[in-house]
């Protein structure tokens, strides 16, 4: 967009405005008909009398357009978008906010749309996060965004569904943080379980570092002397990486061999591998109870000889607690097998391990129990050392 005229004029308070407009030779009627739609009518004409002042020429529909507003306050842009433009870009920057640090708790997405190499449409959206989400105070600190400014707001399968869906399967999407703003979509689609989507994209991070440059957005402004005013305003972030966008392909001509697919397929089947996982977990806890022992037959544990194998992280060192079982006649294993008496576990173990132990009792007849993190606590504290 250019902001070919800016000016303060003083008003009765005296408060200053500034009036920015759009190139009145543009070749872009969308973009002319929507800054005269949404500018306050006294402003637009402050605007207009400064450029005729300076000799500035308008084109004859754009004359009759700022004169329908000025004189009657209203004026409807006739193009739609993004119809006008036949739905076809270059590409189309974006920049998600969230509400906290959970990817699905998105508040806002800002968007530029690039044709012919250059800025087309900007403009951006509050999305209304989940109940679950709440703002947290270190994110409101970031963008100055707030649960008042989205309680109107649409949540994101409606913005989805009214406008996103119009542009974001035909057009390559850029952004600046693929662990971020490639996140959240995947959160996004996963959580209201949208389909029917199928999306290019490229990370200009990655990009940045495949030609050699910062990673940073605010760095690459700076190393491209690109203006980066109100940071963490989506919109404006959008459009910076438009513009970094935009230098970094000239850097590195070979950038559409990082451009990746973002498939809804790709999203169900970790849906699926999530369920999956959850099911696997939820049947292994199941195991660990049918095979784990009361604090009575705990106590009655007779170490020596007996074969253990420890898995997960847990309270006491490793190195002490495999010395404890060898000090009092036990033997440590580095792995399942019916030669096993107890396995030891603790967080993050090894699901596998579980259900091995599991096959081992019920094909092979073993008797092999489990014993977690508490229960081996136990263990030490009512068994004498050195009892080889």
């Amino acid at each position: 967009m250019f902001n070919w005229f800016k000016k303060k004029e003083k008003i009765e308070n005296p408060i200053e405005i500034s009036v920015s407009g759009i190139n009145p030779q543009t070749e872009n009627e969308f973009l002319f008909y929507n800054f005269v739609e949404l500018t306050f009518a006294p402003h637009l004409q402050k605007w207009y009398e400064k450029a005729k002042s300076n000799g500035i020429e308008f084109k004859p529909q754009y004359e009759k357009a700022i004169k329908q507003k000025t004189t009657t306050s209203e004026f409807k842009n006739p193009h739609s978008f993004p119809e006008y433009f036949d739905n076809k870009f270059d590409h189309i920057v974006i920049d998600f906010e969230t509400a906290n640090q959970n990817r699905i708790s998105a508040c806002a997405l800002g968007l530029v749309f690039i044709k012919n190499d250059r800025i087309a449409y900007q403009t951006s959206f509050h999305i209304k996060p989940p109940e679950s989400e709440q703002f947290s105070s270190r994110n409101i600190g970031i963008h100055g965004i707030t649960a008042e400014d989205v309680d109107y707001a649409m949540t994101f399968d409606e913005l989805w569904e009214s406008e996103l869906s119009k542009y974001f399967n035909q057009n390559l999407i850029v952004f600046h943080n693929a662990s971020m703003d490639l996140s959240v979509l995947k959160n996004l689609f996963e959580l209201y379980s949208i389909s029917g989507y199928e999306i290019e994209y490229l990370d200009t991070m990655q990009l940045a570092e495949k030609s050699g440059n910062p990673k940073k957005l605010s760095e690459l402004a700076d190393k491209f002397d690109i203006e980066y005013i109100d940071k963490h305003n989506p919109e404006e972030d959008a459009k910076v990486c438009a513009y970094v966008f935009g230098e970094l392909a000239e850097l590195y001509p070979d950038y559409k061999s990082l451009v990746r697919t973002l498939s809804e397929k790709e999203v169900k089947e970790k849906i699926k591998r999530k369920k999956e996982t959850a099911e696997v977990k939820n049947q292994n806890l199941d195991y660990v109870q049918e095979y784990s022992l009361d604090k009575g037959e705990i106590e009655k544990i007779e170490i020596k000889d007996k074969a253990f194998i420890f898995t997960g992280e847990i309270t006491t060192d490793r190195r002490t607690a495999k010395n404890f079982i060898e000090e009092n006649g036990g033997i440590i294993k580095s792995g399942i097998s019916s030669k096993l008496d107890y396995v030891i576990i603790g967080a993050d173990f090894g699901w596998s391990k579980i259900q091995k132990v599991h096959d081992l009792n019920v094909k092979k007849n073993c008797k092999i129990k489990i014993l977690t993190n508490s229960d081996f606590e136990h263990l030490k504290k009512n068994t004498p050392h050195n009892n080889v």
